[in-house]
């Protein structure tokens, strides 16, 4: 979590690896680092379930339903067959994908 917080503080970081909406969504909330932290977090596990060459951090985006229920979007479009599950606290935060297309 600290190394996403440091991170997080240059403009250029968040804009190489997060979406506008995911920043938006962050920024928004009360603690902004743990939503960046667990965001990352699901980016890198999307990136492994997917095992797609050439999609970069900043193709994945975390979205969420109307229920508030985490999904995925590579390149603005939703991907199937992908549930996520994410969890943070102050210190800590992870993100699981399961790929079952």
């Amino acid at each position: 979590m600290e190394r996403v917080r440091k991170a997080a503080r240059s403009a250029r970081f968040l804009k190489r690896v997060f979406s506008k909406d995911e920043i938006a969504y962050c920024m928004g909330r009360k603690s902004p680092w743990q939503h960046f932290a667990v965001r990352f977090a699901a980016k890198e596990a999307v990136f492994k379930a997917l095992g797609m060459k050439g999609v970069s951090l900043l193709h994945i985006s975390v979205a969420r339903d109307a229920n508030g229920r985490p999904s995925v979007l590579v390149a603005g479009k939703p991907e199937p067959g992908i549930a996520l599950s994410l969890t943070h606290s102050d210190h800590y935060a992870a993100a699981v994908a399961v790929r079952w297309a």
